[in-house]
């Protein structure tokens, strides 16, 4: 028997204000079936359901299908700590993370409480009945219907009301039904096929076509390798380089641990916890190294890179502007990256002047012929699968609410998220947030509470970005996520190790209402007073 299986599960088109669900999870990737993991060992007599605007269960790992879509963080730590991960590799597949998540949903039932293809519209905290009235919309069957813009389901269309005690969002931090596309100049006129890796067609055949990768992040890494398998003459044109480090194949950590206490049982989850923690301090030890020596970081990608290209290559296509891991840096297990350049595949640096009928003309006057161009050049950031929230009818802008732990939002009762960390494996913050969340509600249930809410103290401005990263795709968009203020419990760390001795065994009352003060908060919502951010953001320096 399956987890939560003690009553019949109440779908989300059966609610009603007299029967409501305990919790609505949007989202069901990785942050949506980590929390519905919790919640079916902790509250087994929970009503809750799971919906997701996608076609199927996985989130980017449905979305994203381009050739080579593979995790940029370890296994060992983007897996679930509950689920084994039954592969080898350093880095996992997206197949097999889309298995992965599949395995765990079906463990927990949240397979049996998924509705797919259905997008939430709007969220309306309704303080008389002192429940979320969700509007969510159900595109055709198995379609992808990610803010509700595919296959002619729009926002005027007619939706269904969903009545849960608590709402949280599982949705990821970008928009899930189309990339971003830089102003390229000339792209019209190109007489070939013109791509985005967030929309993959399935038909599209590389075999000895000229195909240009325009960008430099993970995307586009993982690409020219993959695209070189393929028979594909592939080049990747970027304006300006980025860190590429090369990794084992194979995860020495989990291998060497797995050697000496054992893969099966109890040692084997023994094992597990140990070369999880182990690659927990390896990370955040670079990445603090990184940060605090850059140029005994630049040092170390210099020589990393020279085990496969020459100095003139690394000086001319793999020295980036700002210090390592400023932006995220990218990762090529066996360096397969290198070794598809090794093989014919190409790195252009350079300033795109045109497009052209048959290829990309650079300022620099060098023509880069192409049958193919893939605009990998990044994701559109958005908020809560753009959704739009309110407190009594009155709209809450999203760029106004306040981020407490990133995971809650300044005097909305009941209201929770999940994000994860830019610098490290996303799952690390997903479940620690999944636990923290179990706990509170554990909590209130004993105190008798119904509703819970941060409030965000008087004195404390609101004015830092959510995401504090320099990546383009970051800094052009941040603007329009939810702020967050300086300190704890109102910014977000990207430092699991610390953020993990602040959270779990911390005090989850501080700067929290609960009870009739929660509802009381969200008055100021109501009465169109916004969330509480600042207008203008105070940027990193």
């Amino acid at each position: 028997m399956t987890h939560s299986q003690h009553q019949q599960p109440l779908a989300p088109q059966q609610t009603t204000p007299d029967s409501p669900l305990d919790l609505l999870i949007v989202g069901a990737g990785i942050s949506g079936i980590d929390l519905a993991h919790h919640v079916a060992n902790n509250f087994p007599t929970w009503q809750w359901a799971v919906v997701d605007s996608n076609s199927d269960i996985g989130g980017t790992w449905n979305t994203f299908t381009y050739p080579g879509i593979r995790s940029d963080s370890d296994m060992a730590t983007f897996s679930f700590p509950f689920e084994r991960w039954r592969h080898h590799g350093t880095l996992g597949s997206g197949a097999r993370i889309k298995e992965h998540v599949r395995d765990a949903a079906a463990e927990c039932g949240a397979l049996d409480r998924l509705t797919l293809s259905t997008w939430v519209r709007h969220a309306n905290f309704n303080t008389a009945l002192g429940l979320w009235e969700v509007d969510a919309v159900e595109g055709p069957a198995r379609s992808n219907n990610a803010e509700g813009s595919v296959r002619g389901v729009e926002k005027k269309d007619k939706g269904y009301t969903v009545y849960t005690r608590r709402l949280h969002f599982a949705a990821g931090y970008y928009r899930h039904s189309a990339g971003f596309t830089a102003a390229i100049p000339g792209l019209g006129r190109f007489e070939g096929t013109v791509i985005h890796p967030q929309r993959w067609p399935e038909d599209i055949d590389v075999r000895g076509k000229n195909v240009i990768i325009i960008g430099s992040g993970a995307t586009a890494v993982t690409l020219l390798p993959a695209l070189h398998s393929m028979g594909a003459h592939p080049t990747m044109l970027q304006r300006t380089p980025t860190y590429i480090a090369p990794l084992p194949e194979t995860d020495v950590i989990s291998t060497v641990t797995g050697a000496i206490i054992g893969t099966k049982g109890s040692r084997g989850k023994v094992a597990t916890r140990i070369a999880r923690t182990g690659h927990i301090f390896r990370d955040m030890a670079q990445y603090h190294l990184c940060q605090t020596f850059p140029t005994l970081a630049r040092g170390a990608f210099w020589a990393m890179n020279r085990a496969f290209v020459d100095s003139e290559e690394i000086r001319r296509n793999f020295t980036p502007p700002y210090g390592p891991w400023d932006q995220r840096v990218c990762k090529s297990p066996g360096g397969d990256f290198f070794r598809a350049l090794q093989q014919g595949a190409q790195v252009v640096t350079g300033i795109i002047d045109s497009v052209e009928a048959t290829g990309i003309r650079l300022k620099e006057g060098a023509f880069l012929p192409a049958d193919i161009i893939v605009t990998a050049t990044g994701l559109q950031l958005q908020a809560f699968g753009n959704a739009g929230f309110s407190v009594d009818g009155t709209d809450v802008p999203t760029r106004s609410m306040v981020a407490y732990r990133s995971m809650m939002a300044n005097r909305l009762p009941n209201f929770t998220y999940t994000i994860g960390y830019l610098n490290q494996s996303w799952t690390l913050r997903a479940d620690m947030t999944s636990r923290y969340l179990v706990q509170l509600w554990k909590d209130m249930e004993s105190r008798g509470e119904l509703f819970a809410c941060p409030v965000l103290p008087q004195d404390l401005p609101a004015d830092r970005p959510m995401l504090e990263m320099e990546s383009g795709y970051i800094r052009r968009s941040v603007d329009d996520l939810p702020r967050q203020a300086a300190r704890d419990p109102w910014r977000m760390e990207h430092d699991y190790i610390k953020e993990r001795r602040t959270f779990l065994g911390s005090d989850n009352t501080l700067d929290m209402a609960f009870g009739a003060d929660a509802l009381a908060a969200a008055a100021p919502l109501a009465s169109g007073a916004g969330g509480g951010g600042a207008e203008q953001l105070v940027m990193p320096s």
